[in-house]
């Protein structure tokens, strides 16, 4: 298999794991609706929507994303809005977290000045207790320890401590695809893993997973995350890095392997979508689409 088509195949199965398509990456109409009122202030429809997904942790996931995203500017609000509801603190957590990366950037440490290091760690430590009241208040609920994930990664917790929330969120839900995406993140190299330690996770995740369960995705995300990694760390052309980390049999037999794991349909439909706004990304950076 070429490079090209072993970069194609991985990502035909981001797509099928996503029902992706252009501009939207999820159906949730309701979500869609509520999204402009929570950018404009208006946080109401917001809350009722994450309180209207408990019991589902795929829905409910996406939705505390999507509005943490949408109600990151509104943080003030969101602490009258939250209270002692737990649904509420779930929110504000999120989007303080939201609002701390966005205030870190996406750029490697070394590229992240010390002012804003300052700023982003100040930000993130504030979302540890909204989290830790949901996560008490709703002791079913996985999402507040998917969070906590993101926390802990961006605190510089150690792995003892991403490894606690990884039990306390597999031990509420163990398919939960947010929780296994973010999982990949911190076993990265670039956080607290290495490049093999990621890919093994990955390929248990395959093997482990229930037929056609979109965390199989979890085996292509980590090899975009390995390679890249070696793009950012090597003069030599992206093209020719791309070439020979996917001309490899291994990663093709490893992504052909991910892919027989899953059907061309899967039955997702409103009441359980599943994000992929980042698989169009990771299209542009590969000149794909």
């Amino acid at each position: 298999m070429s490079w090209a088509r072993a970069i194609r195949a991985s990502l035909d199965l981001l797509d099928k794991t996503s029902r992706m398509r252009l501009g939207r990456s999820w159906d949730d109409p309701a979500l869609e609706q509520a999204l402009p009122q929570v950018k404009a202030g208006r946080l109401q429809p917001g809350l009722e929507l994450i309180s209207q997904a408990r019991g589902d942790d795929e829905l409910r996931a996406l939705r505390v994303e999507q509005l943490a995203n949408a109600g990151a500017s509104h943080t003030d609000a969101l602490r009258l809005l939250a209270a002692d509801n737990a649904d509420g603190q779930l929110w504000l957590g999120a989007a303080l977290i939201k609002q701390a990366w966005a205030i870190r950037g996406g750029s490697y440490t070394a590229y992240v000045g010390e002012e804003r290091f300052v700023r982003f760690h100040e930000v993130l430590s504030s979302a540890a207790a909204p989290l830790q009241q949901a996560a008490q208040a709703l002791p079913d609920d996985p999402v507040p320890w998917e969070q906590l994930q993101w926390h802990a990664i961006g605190m510089v917790s150690g792995r003892a401590e991403l490894n606690r929330v990884w039990a306390e969120l597999t031990a509420r839900d163990p398919h939960l695809y947010r929780g296994h995406y973010t999982r990949t993140q911190a076993l990265c190299a670039k956080w607290y893993g290495s490049d093999r330690e990621v890919l093994a996770f990955a390929r248990q995740v395959a093997a482990s997973a229930r037929p056609g369960d979109a965390v199989t995705a979890m085996v292509p995300l980590a090899h975009f995350e390995v390679v890249w990694s070696r793009v950012h760390e090597t003069e030599q052309p992206a093209q020719e890095v791309l070439e020979a980390y996917f001309g490899s049999s291994e990663v093709a037999d490893s992504l052909m392997e991910a892919g027989r794991r899953m059907p061309d349909i899967l039955p997702w439909s409103a009441a359980s979508p599943m994000p992929g706004r980042r698989y169009a990304r990771v299209r542009r950076h590969l000149g794909l689409s």
